[in-house]
């Protein structure tokens, strides 16, 4: 029982184990949207990783480890764009993020079975390199709009199991620049083979755990219903309403929610909850820009203001420039606002 081969062994078949149940969990929501579409593969790749050592010593290395090897080789892109689809709810999935997929993948082929056997490492450390990049990415997107995050679980959860998985990834490409041939060392697969288990149990815990279905659902699209709010927040919504229509809070230049919950004299939590449970909004500055966008829409259409620049109106409605005013108003008009403004002046 001390053989490290053995230990091995149960350390990935407990990993691949939880994977799977990860596995059936995101493919229940398939249809749900991207995220679960990419957590699915993500862990895929994960399933693969694992399993990529024992086929190998026990295939000889041949052709029936290229699907596994280049599910493993893509998991840093995946995790990526995971942490895009899961956590930015206005992700659109592009060719381009295709071809960055395609692009770690054939690096990483050519890396291990062209350059290794010519004895190079530079191609090798590009690779990892470049996985490396793809990490830092998710994480930078986990970690930039987690303040405007309004589904509560989400953000909690979004912060740990991002830098968990960021985690794991650093580890196995740092361990694999020091280890050159194949197999690797029995010691250094079972720490993988541990890291990979922890990391997979923390993450079946917290999904499993989760009770919002909120979490992994798509954002809400325009007019649509949404869940009558709480009746202790009622109150608190119409406060923030006459706030925004009177006042128009919205106006000020890096308006926080942190900034608004102290205006209204509530906790952060709870206006968090009230915005989101009561008026079905995902992200706080989506609902600000909605707002902003109501106030451009109007001046647009008047013909006393035709005149007046457009960067003028987006920077008085609240916009901090002119470009995330015009992906806002796209997305909400589809149609660009010189396009609105021409059309409405005409009617």
């Amino acid at each position: 029982m001390t053989n490290p081969i053995f230990w091995d062994g149960v350390l990935r078949g407990g990993a691949a184990a939880l994977l799977l149940l990860l596995v059936c969990n995101f493919a229940r929501d398939w249809r749900g949207g991207l995220a679960p579409r990419f957590g699915l593969l993500l862990t895929l790749g994960g399933v693969s990783y694992l399993t990529l050592p024992l086929m190998n010593a026990g295939l000889a290395g041949g052709w029936q480890v290229l699907p596994p090897h280049i599910m493993s080789l893509a998991s840093p892109a995946l995790f990526w764009l995971f942490a895009a689809s899961w956590f930015d709810d206005d992700f659109e999935l592009r060719p381009v993020h295709g071809g960055a997929v395609l692009l770690l993948v054939g690096a990483g082929l050519v890396s291990n079975y062209v350059w290794v056997a010519r004895g190079g490492i530079l191609l090798p450390l590009a690779w990892r390199s470049l996985s490396l990049v793809f990490v830092a990415m998710g994480v930078r997107i986990a970690l930039q709009g987690r303040n405007n995050d309004l589904v509560e679980g989400r953000r909690r959860m979004r912060l740990a199991l991002s830098i968990a998985i960021a985690l794991l990834i650093l580890w196995i490409v740092g361990s694999e620049v020091t280890t050159r041939g194949w197999p690797p060392p029995v010691a250094w697969r079972l720490a993988n083979a541990m890291a990979v288990l922890l990391l997979a149990a923390t993450v079946a815990f917290s999904l499993f755990g989760w009770r919002d279905p909120a979490l992994l659902a798509p954002p809400v699209r325009a007019g649509a219903a949404v869940a009558a709010p709480e009746a202790d927040d009622s109150a608190l919504l119409a406060r923030l309403q006459a706030s925004m229509a009177r006042e128009r809070t919205y106006r000020q230049e890096g308006l926080t929610i942190t900034a608004v919950a102290a205006g209204l004299g509530v906790p952060e939590y709870r206006l968090r909850r009230a915005i989101n449970r009561g008026l079905g909004a995902r992200n706080f500055n989506a609902y600000l820009n909605g707002f902003r966008l109501a106030e451009a829409e109007q001046a647009l259409a008047d013909p006393a203001q035709k005149e007046v620049p457009i960067l003028t109106i987006a920077l008085d409605a609240g916009f901090g420039s002119l470009a995330p005013f015009n992906r806002a108003f796209r997305a909400a008009n589809d149609c660009t606002p010189s396009e609105y403004r021409a059309q409405k002046l005409r009617d």
